[in-house]
């Protein structure tokens, strides 16, 4: 063989071998990304009933020393339902920066339906120290979140409004349709993001309820509690939220609305009654179980529908 053919052969190989570099390279780069999302593993069991992914604030979140409201409806009837709620959340998402271990903002519907989309939930797991000092489980939230087959889900629910009105922020109307820093628009990512992960799912937007303000002087709360329905922080009463939330729920095809606000008959002549509220905020005993019965109609409802 002449060394001008014994050269030919030698690049010939060695273009070969970049090749083959490059197509495992190429392979690997799409291995990453197609496998970014970890494995489903949710609903393992009991895959017949019908499944509900509940997002919302605390009265969802917690059981405030007797049963979460997903823990009552499971008892009451025939569904599997995942408690992802984290306490203190709001739907919209604040433009200004979050401390580490602040998790209200961090956990927004906003910025948590990007993580569902995204299959990302790095945020929620790379500061250690703020999931072992954290007040909700995030750990048992960031297990469901990031294994769930969402396309499984019937029912995904989205029980936010309180703390946007506490939070004083905007309800939305004359701003632009997509602005996260307002209810309304941070709603409409929200359920678009959520259908597009959870196609087959009904959209259940659950109201705010009742809930009275009372001022906070050196972190100590002081003073009479005034009623939501009358208080305005600057943007609305609770009656506002209420309705937007209903006003958005129109919008979608495949959302329906939960009004919790007149549906749960609480308002400011029986509000005192023994058992409605942990506080001026944080349902009872009594109020979840009125909750969990007039989720229950509803979820009747649709099924028969």
């Amino acid at each position: 063989m002449s060394g001008q053919a014994a050269e030919k052969k030698e690049n010939k190989i060695v273009l070969w071998i970049l090749f083959g570099i490059f197509f495992l390279l190429t392979a690997g780069i799409f291995y990453f990304i197609a496998g970014f999302r970890p494995k489903a593993i949710f609903p393992a069991l009991e895959k017949e009933k019908t499944q509900i992914l509940f997002l919302g604030d605390s009265n969802i979140d917690y059981s405030f020393g007797g049963m979460e409201i997903p823990e009552m409806l499971m008892q009451k009837t025939n569904v599997m339902a995942y408690n992802c709620a984290i306490g203190g959340t709001c739907a919209a998402n604040s433009a200004e920066p979050y401390n580490r271990k602040n998790y209200y903002g961090m956990f927004s519907l906003y910025n948590l339906s990007k993580m569902i989309e995204t299959g990302d939930f790095s945020v929620m797991t790379r500061n250690r120290d703020f999931i072992d000092s954290s007040s909700s489980d995030i750990k048992g939230k960031v297990l469901i979140l990031e294994h769930l087959d969402y396309s499984a889900m019937d029912y995904v629910v989205l029980h936010y409004g309180m703390n946007d009105y506490f939070a004083g922020f905007p309800i939305g109307d004359g701003m632009e349709k997509y602005d996260e820093r307002t209810y309304k628009g941070a709603l409409r990512c929200g359920i678009e993001r959520i259908h597009k992960m959870c196609p087959d799912a009904t959209v259940i937007l659950s109201s705010i309820t009742y809930c009275r303000y009372q001022k906070v002087e050196n972190e100590e709360l002081v003073g009479e509690t005034i009623s939501g329905l009358s208080h305005d922080f600057g943007h609305g009463t609770i009656e506002n939220y209420r309705t937007a939330m209903e006003e958005v729920s129109g919008e979608y095809p495949y959302a329906v609305f939960l009004d919790n606000l007149n549906g749960m008959g609480i308002d400011d002549e029986n509000y005192i009654t023994e058992g409605y509220f942990e506080d001026h905020m944080h349902f009872g005993e009594k109020s979840r179980e009125i909750y969990t019965e007039g989720f229950l109609e509803l979820l009747t409802k649709l099924e028969n529908r």
